[in-house]
C-alpha cells in the first residue's frame, strides 16, 4: 500500500471520527431530556471525571498518548455541555 492508499484510509478515519461526534451530540440530546424530566442539573462533575479516567485508562492500554487523550475527551465534554446549554436556553426562550 502506497502513500495515497495511507492517505484515503485516514482520510476514511476521519470523516468516521466526525460521524461518531456528531452520533455523540445526538446522544447528549437524549441525556439532556432526560436530566431536564429527573430535574438534574446539566453540569455533572463526577460523570465527567468518570469519562475521563475511563478514557485515560484505555489510551494507557492501547500505549495511546494519556494526556491527549484526556485533551480530546475535555473537549467532547466541553461539546455536549454546550449543546445542552443551548437546548436549555431553547426551552427557556
Amino acid at each position: 500500500m502506497g502513500l495515497a492508499e495511507h492517505r484515503r484510509e485516514i482520510e476514511e478515519i476521519d470523516e468516521e471520527i466526525i460521524r461518531l461526534i456528531d452520533r455523540r451530540i445526538d446522544i447528549t440530546e437524549l441525556i439532556f431530556e432526560a436530566k431536564r424530566k429527573d430535574g438534574l442539573p446539566i453540569c455533572d462533575p463526577e460523570r465527567e471525571r468518570l469519562v475521563q479516567r475511563k478514557a485515560r485508562r484505555l489510551a494507557e492500554e492501547l500505549d495511546l498518548d494519556e494526556e491527549a487523550v484526556s485533551e480530546i475527551f475535555g473537549i467532547l465534554i466541553r461539546m455536549s455541555l454546550q449543546k445542552q446549554h443551548e437546548l436549555q436556553d431553547e426551552i427557556r426562550g
